[in-house]
């Protein structure tokens, strides 16, 4: 047993740094919905997967208490970076594409889950199986709620799964601003209530309808620019040409060995996630990136929405 649910005073010292290298990355991190967690019984959280590791770092910071997470498979082979893992409050999930060996290993893991909710700490699944960086999700796999329906018969209940919708307003830029909104709860023992009549995997199946439509409809929500006042945007981004240019080189520790190291990463849906890094190491240089990227923004959106208009 992984007991990621343990108390953990390492773990605990960290988190608000942590949290606030996370933020520090966006020009705005805006969480609504905090009210629709339950405060009873067990939470399951269900996000989109767009932004590999930063996916589960914004979902942290929206709760003081720990969160635990479930995690590709194969990153765990390797036996010392299991246990870091492991004290990350992370917990291995197969995919078919692991192998049934390595999916065999998930009723472990389950047992895992069901521990760390009965010990009252909220567990987190990315229900597509994988991220993709872009609006909208991939189908909703139904181990979320096998799970869900484990800790359901063990624990007496009641068991939630919270949807959580992820919007950034850039995949592959840095900075700009991410919306982290929080739908309404779904409490499995109604649809597994139902499902004695109609069969498990008519419920199943049920669910994963339910789950998506209930996530899409929190994300996909970042307004367009409309190209408005677009002469004064450019004055105003001419004027600041020198300090964009200043804080460029003074956050150049951050950004040069980030988009060094991006270069050799296939997945750009790493970049948030690869400067968020550079932040955690590097937190002398991070007011002068957080301005820059604020700066740099303007000047490029104010251009992409002149060059739109020719």
């Amino acid at each position: 047993m992984a007991n990621v649910w343990k108390p953990n005073r390492g773990y605990s010292i960290l988190k608000p740094y942590v949290n606030f290298c996370c933020k520090s990355i966006f020009s705005r991190v805006r969480v609504s919905g905090l009210e629709n967690v339950p405060a009873d019984g067990y939470v399951m959280y269900a996000p989109n997967h767009c932004a590999t590791l930063m996916d589960p770092l914004l979902l942290l910071t929206t709760r003081r208490g720990p969160i635990a997470f479930g995690a590709r498979y194969d990153i765990f082979r390797n036996p010392r970076v299991a246990k870091m893992l492991n004290w990350m409050r992370i917990l291995p999930l197969a995919r078919e594409r692991d192998g049934l060996k390595s999916v065999s290993t998930n009723f472990e893991t389950f047992d895992d889950i069901v521990d760390c909710l009965g010990h009252g700490v909220p567990f987190c699944m990315f229900s597509e199986g994988r991220h993709r960086p872009e609006r909208g999700m991939l189908p909703v796999k139904k181990g979320i709620f096998r799970v869900c329906k484990l800790a359901l018969d063990r624990l007496g209940g009641p068991v939630y799964i919270v949807p959580v919708g992820l919007d950034y307003q850039y995949f592959f830029r840095q900075g700009g601003s991410v919306d982290l909104r929080i739908g309404k709860p779904i409490d499995i023992g109604d649809y597994m209530t139902r499902g004695e009549t109609a069969g498990e995997a008519a419920a199943y199946r049920e669910l994963c309808e339910v789950l998506q439509q209930r996530i899409l409809a929190l994300i996909g929500k970042v307004p367009e620019r409309k190209g408005r006042m677009l002469l004064p945007r450019l004055l105003a981004a001419l004027v600041l040409l020198p300090l964009t240019l200043a804080t460029c080189i003074l956050s150049l520790p951050i950004w040069l060995p980030a988009r060094l190291i991006l270069r050799n990463f296939k997945d750009k849906a790493w970049t948030h996630t690869v400067f968020f890094a550079m932040h955690l190491l590097l937190p002398v240089f991070m007011p002068f990136h957080w301005l820059y990227n604020l700066l740099a923004n303007f000047t490029r959106d104010a251009v992409e929405d002149l060059t739109r208009k020719r």
